[in-house]
């Protein structure tokens, strides 16, 4: 009768024992799964729309240097303050797609619109030639496929 009884004992305790293991695998788990969410959200959480809507390509009209996602304060029109000089020189960018070609290309060319900064005449695109407007089209989708597809080729 006592061997049945520690045989039971022993089951009971090997069952316990699997018992503990478990939970404490689960709370590894859970704790594992709770990191890697909160750093989710603060290291690798993607720019929120709102964001990234406050960032633009600006040109100075001084210097003609382009400053690539520029980020822009709520309250501020332009021209805006250039980060290096201090002075408020920078505006608005269109880009131009296009090349002397013909033909698009996946980085564009930042132009400074004359209305923007008060000269007289229309803007051309000093890379490619073209006439640059307010909200400047993009070539045709086919066309940019091309370019993109010709960049990855290069890598």
């Amino acid at each position: 009768m006592q061997s049945a009884t520690n045989v039971l004992n022993r089951t009971t305790a090997n069952q316990d024992r699997k018992k503990i293991i478990l939970t404490i695998v689960g709370v590894v788990v859970a704790i594992g799964v709770l990191l890697f969410s909160v750093l989710r959200g603060l290291v690798w959480a993607p720019i929120s729309p709102n964001e990234d809507s406050r960032r633009v390509t600006a040109v100075d009209a001084v210097s003609g240097e382009v400053f690539a996602g520029y980020r822009l304060d709520m309250q501020e029109s332009y021209p805006w303050r250039n980060t290096k000089t201090g002075e408020r020189t920078l505006y608005p960018a269109e880009l131009c797609y296009w090349t002397k070609d013909g033909k698009a290309k996946s980085e564009p060319t930042a132009v400074l619109l004359n209305d923007l900064v008060g000269k007289p005449g229309k803007t051309f695109c000093h890379d490619c030639g073209r006439q640059v407007v307010g909200r400047n089209p993009m070539p045709p989708p086919e066309l940019m496929v091309e370019a993109y597809k010709a960049r990855a080729g290069k890598k």
